[in-house]
């Protein structure tokens, strides 16, 4: 078989291998950040501190997210975004094998890996999804896309406690190492069709700072771009602390505990779906946005009230409509993100985007346990914490007054 027979065997992919490719990535990146929340007491018994001390470690992670924000959107043009993701993968693996070293330097250092991994994996699949992506689906196909935030938490939530519990922790990051690594070599077959329009001198056009520059000369993506900082600000904090909630203030058990959020995060997949969907038959996107900030913040305030005496049916259920809302925004955030971009900059602008999603969560866990070390109740933080959904609630308002105006 010659060359050009062979090379004609290989079939473009569909839509659907793209969008699967876009979530595997997501999912990758997602478990690499969910471990250390979900192992966090059982990392602060072995490491000898305090089990708050994971917003900080969070913190550090999206602080180094943030920073890669600057340069991802340029990665993406100059390399492709299927080569994008593949580096994604290989970061969040190179993330868990520093951390099998089980110190205290080993932890932060893993963080900066794995928060790089996250801010390219986000701007690659966006510009993937938006090349390929029929428009008229587009809010819920990058919604789809960001099921892979929350199936990723839950697949850890469920599964790590479990393996810690029976073999170690070191087990749990083994799991999420093999999956990185064979995702980011299964991508290598499809990547002369995803990464054509790579531009060999898309890093003479760009600096570190024009995501940013592009993001606030439009003020509808300026509002957004506040907005997501509150939004992400707020999720981050329901992903992060939701099991010391509930082992801490409650009495779960860490299997318990590992089993409420794993609610939250299967709840988040179908809120974006679900808003994704809304987005898109209603053709109300920044609306849908107000929406749902509203809903979390109201769930915040629920959170002042849980016990003891709460059935566990009903806890439950509380955590399923929690996770709808607090997760629901972020696909249809992407997709308007997209959306609005000026023309052959999606990257570049959901990298610039990214920069006030990764801000907001480097700011929030830590204003989170350090609020909780004034107050010493996670239930009382977690009421304070409504007052993110509130502002990201009034931003998402003042974007659709501006994209009315126009």
């Amino acid at each position: 078989m010659t060359g050009a027979t062979s090379h004609a065997a290989i079939k473009p992919p569909s839509i659907m291998i793209v969008v699967l490719a876009a979530t595997a990535a997501q999912i990758a990146a997602a478990m690499g950040i969910a471990i250390f929340p979900v192992l966090a007491p059982q990392l602060a018994l072995m490491l000898g501190v305090d089990a708050s001390t994971v917003g900080y470690l969070i913190s550090l992670l999206f602080g180094a997210a943030m920073l890669a924000s600057t340069v991802v959107g340029t990665v993406v043009l100059r390399w492709g975004a299927c080569r994008g993701m593949q580096w994604a993968l290989w970061l969040a693996a190179a993330g868990m094998l520093i951390a099998l070293a089980g110190s205290l330097w080993a932890m932060p250092l893993a963080a900066l890996f794995i928060g790089s991994s996250n801010a390219l994996a986000a701007a690659a699949a966006a510009h993937l999804l938006f090349r390929f992506a029929p428009p008229r689906h587009r809010n819920l196909i990058f919604s789809i896309k960001q099921t892979g935030v929350p199936l990723g938490w839950a697949l850890i939530a469920l599964v790590a406690p479990v393996l810690t519990l029976r073999w170690g922790w070191r087990v749990s990051l083994i799991a999420v190492l093999v999956y990185a690594v064979a995702a980011a070599l299964l991508f290598e077959r499809w990547r002369r069709f995803w990464d054509d329009d790579r531009d060999p001198r898309a890093a003479g056009r760009t600096s570190l700072l024009t995501g940013v520059i592009e993001l606030w000369r439009y003020p509808v993506l300026r509002y957004l771009g506040l907005a997501a900082f509150f939004f992400s600000f707020l999720q981050l904090c329901v992903g992060t602390f939701t099991v010391n909630l509930l082992v801490k203030d409650v009495g779960y058990s860490l299997v318990a505990a590992g089993l409420m959020l794993s609610l939250v995060q299967a709840a988040g997949m179908a809120g974006r779906l679900g808003f994704g969907w809304i987005a898109d038959r209603s053709g109300k996107a920044i609306g849908a946005l107000t929406v749902t900030s509203l809903c979390a913040a109201a769930g915040c305030v629920v959170c002042l009230s849980i016990s003891t005496d709460w059935p566990p049916y009903l806890l439950a259920l509380f955590y399923l409509a929690f996770g709808i809302v607090s997760y629901g925004w972020n696909g249809v955030m992407h997709a308007q993100i997209a959306r609005l971009s000026p023309p052959g900059m999606v990257s570049v602008v959901t990298g610039g985007v990214m920069i006030w999603i990764f801000a907001g969560i480097l700011i929030g866990p830590s204003l989170f346990a350090a609020t909780y070390r004034m107050v010493g109740s996670y239930t009382t933080t977690f009421a304070f914490l409504s007052a993110a959904g509130i502002a990201s609630a009034l931003l998402a308002g003042r974007a659709a007054s501006a994209e009315r105006r126009g």
